[in-house]
């Protein structure tokens, strides 16, 4: 009996713990479900846990991409591309999915292709994308593509890539080209120059309803830019090029309908303004200009390539060649050193503006398979001395570049000659030609002469004059220069 009230008492008291239990967790639970009730009927919790839900929502739809398969979405650009801009590219490097600043997919390695050619390596390739409805995972829609440090090796034949894209249909979408580089190649793969790309652009100027490029580029260290539009409706094609460190703008526009393209080339440097008439035929170009002071017509045959030119000025500045920046970039870029050049150039000047009493320049150059043949050119001195150049070449090697061959002065007014270097006429001796070789170092602005001889003599006293001039620095291409350098030389002759 006394163990039947133990374990009854035994009973009651688990059957106690449990509703102590119960009531414990049910209060527990009412007082959540209070507390709940609350927090729900609290305006600033409510508006915290919708902004909470909302950005939770939202990257999880933005992340959405990131479970695409990254082969069909590879296969989806390159078809996009292709389509929108006739290119073609090729990843060699797997793709990523990025949403910030916006969504986009990107690839440390991608090929452009010309014709089934890699013509362009890009370092940082991206292509944005529509994000309007990521659910619908095979149809995504790219939009703007950027290539960031890319290398683009291009030849002549490799030109169709930029007049292809020019003839691309009308997109809403652009493509930008950053902090990259073209390099223009021979047939023989030598690099001839270097473009560097700051920053460019293409897209459809939907106002003026034509494709545009525009190109923030640097040249032979001479920064430009260069904006190209093509109207496919009315097939005009127009271009401007502008640099500010040469002070220079050139102007075109074409129209293509026409077999034979002519038009107006315009072209302002240093504020004067100039016009150029050209006709494109199927295998030349013919450019021609006349105003009051020069003329010039010019004939470049495309096959083989073959430059002929012919310049005619009443007056002409020898300083505005030497000091031009454009030009000595183009000789400091050794792009004149190319052995598929091939060239016949004469520079005709009536008067030269800013060396003393020089007149009638018949400059003829000869450039074949990249060398570069000043011979048969001649001056007039003060109307009674004729000057020739023989054995003149412009050589080129890694650091320098010079101008060297003979000079022979032939005198035929002995007593004008005289006058103008004052020479006392007890002093004076019948000469009739002055003949030395010459270098002109273009790096260094300075010319150097040797084998300097009178009627074919020398003596020790002229070889120590030039010798002395050639250890200065000073400027020859200089009224006063040259005069006391012919006059110290004569004096030492006669005396």
């Amino acid at each position: 009996m006394r163990k039947q009230n133990l374990l009854s008492k035994k009973i009651k008291k688990q059957i106690t713990t449990i509703n102590n239990l119960l009531e414990s967790y049910f209060n527990s639970l009412r007082r959540f479900i209070l507390d709940a009730k609350k927090f729900r009927f609290d305006k600033n919790n409510k508006v915290f846990l919708s902004i909470i839900l909302i950005i939770f929502l939202t990257l999880v739809y933005f992340l959405i991409p990131t479970a695409y398969n990254k082969e069909f979405i590879k296969k989806e650009i390159k078809n996009q591309i292709y389509q929108k801009y006739n290119m073609a590219v090729k990843f060699d490097n797997g793709i990523q999915y990025n949403f910030f600043p916006k969504p986009h997919f990107s690839s440390k390695k991608l090929s452009i292709l010309n014709n089934q050619v890699r013509i362009g390596e890009v370092k940082d390739f991206k292509i944005f994308i529509n994000f309007e409805n990521f659910f619908k995972f095979n149809q995504i829609q790219t939009q703007d593509v950027i290539f960031n440090k890319a290398d683009f090796n291009l030849k002549k034949s490799d030109l169709s890539f930029f007049t292809n894209l020019l003839k691309t249909e009308p997109s809403r979408n652009k493509i930008k080209i950053k902090r990259s580089n073209i390099f223009f190649r021979s047939k023989n793969d030598e690099v001839l120059f270097i473009n560097q790309i700051n920053d460019s652009e293409f897209y459809y100027d939907l106002k003026n309803l034509k494709n545009v490029l525009v190109l923030k580029s640097k040249v032979f260290n001479v920064p430009y830019k260069l904006i190209i539009g093509n109207d496919k409706l009315n097939e005009i094609l127009d271009f401007e090029f502008v640099s500010k460190k040469l002070v220079l703008k050139i102007e075109n526009q074409t129209d293509y309908k026409k077999q034979n393209d002519t038009g107006n080339l315009k072209i302002s440097f240093k504020n004067k303004n100039n016009t150029f008439d050209y006709q494109i035929n199927e295998n030349s170009l013919d450019i021609t200009s006349k105003d009051n002071n020069k003329i010039f017509k010019g004939l470049i045959e495309f096959k083989p390539f073959y430059l002929i030119s012919n310049f005619s000025y009443q007056t002409f500045r020898i300083k505005d060649l030497l000091e031009n920046p454009f030009f000595m970039e183009i000789l400091k870029s050794q792009i004149l050193n190319n052995k598929n050049l091939n060239a016949k150039i004469n520079f005709d000047v009536k008067n030269i503006y800013d060396f003393d009493r020089f007149s009638d320049l018949s400059l003829k150059l000869k450039i074949e398979e990249g060398n570069y043949n000043f011979s048969d050119s001649k001056i007039i001195w003060k109307e009674n001395v004729n000057v020739s150049f023989s054995d003149s070449f412009l050589n080129f090697d890694k650091e320098k570049i010079n101008l060297n061959g003979r000079i022979s002065f032939d005198v035929e007014n002995q007593d004008e000659f005289y006058k103008f270097f004052q020479i006392k006429k007890n002093l004076r001796k019948n000469i009739k030609k002055i003949e030395l070789d010459f270098n002109y170092d273009f790096f260094e602005e300075k010319i150097t002469f040797d084998n300097l001889r009178i009627d074919n003599k020398s003596n020790k006293k002229i070889e120590a004059i030039v010798s002395n001039f050639n250890s200065k620095s000073q400027k020859f291409f200089n009224k006063v220069t040259f005069k006391n350098f012919v006059n110290n030389i004569l004096l030492s002759y006669f005396g």
